[in-house]
């Protein structure tokens, strides 16, 4: 099954005409780079496709469920929170379990023959191992290593990392949320030397 499918798409901006009967299919491990000059709707196609701009006309359907991660061109403003935190942030869920599970752990310490607490830390536990909780931070470090920062970047806010350095963040968080479908808008635009 085609993951996106666009069909005589036309997009519009007032009398602006971005482009007019575009019609294409993505599948399943392709990969697609879009050449052409500023201004032909390269990034508009790419904003349809992500869900964030909806086509003057035409018909563009992608597969159920379909996880779409978008590296826009320009990085947005960065929260002030840490490199580290904001990867982690890809992993609240299942922070959350792990913390349960902590808790779980603390009262059947006070309570070791209580079945129905072993019952529930075992059934959180298999799909806390499950979900792969127990190598969450070595993917974190393995992605941001595998974009050049060091552990002494962790530390670093993201609000005050450069442009390339945002954008090698967001593209590490992209890469941890593990979308099916991964759209890059020039994604060397920002990136340093």
């Amino acid at each position: 099954m085609s993951l996106v499918v666009g069909a005589g798409l036309d997009k519009y901006y007032g009398a602006h005409d971005v482009f007019t009967r575009i019609s294409f299919r993505v599948e399943h491990e392709d990969r697609i780079g879009l050449v052409g000059p500023n201004g032909e709707g390269k990034t508009t196609l790419l904003r349809l496709i992500a869900g964030l701009e909806e086509p003057t006309n035409g018909s563009l359907s992608t597969k159920r469920g379909l996880r779409i991660g978008y590296l826009p061109q320009d990085p947005p403003a960065a929260a002030d929170v840490t490199l580290w935190d904001g990867m982690l942030a890809v992993f609240a869920d299942l922070r959350a379990v792990e913390a349960q599970l902590h808790e779980l752990a603390g009262r059947l310490a006070g309570d070791p023959g209580n079945a129905d607490l072993l019952a529930q830390y075992s059934a959180l536990q298999g799909d806390f191992e499950h979900k792969d909780g127990y190598s969450y931070e070595n993917r974190i470090r393995s992605v941001l290593t595998g974009l050049g920062f060091g552990p002494d970047d962790y530390t670093h806010s993201l609000a005050q990392l450069s442009g390339g350095q945002r954008t090698r963040a967001l593209l590490g968080r992209l890469l941890l949320e593990d979308p099916e479908l991964l759209l890059l808008d020039e994604p060397t635009n920002h990136l340093d030397l």
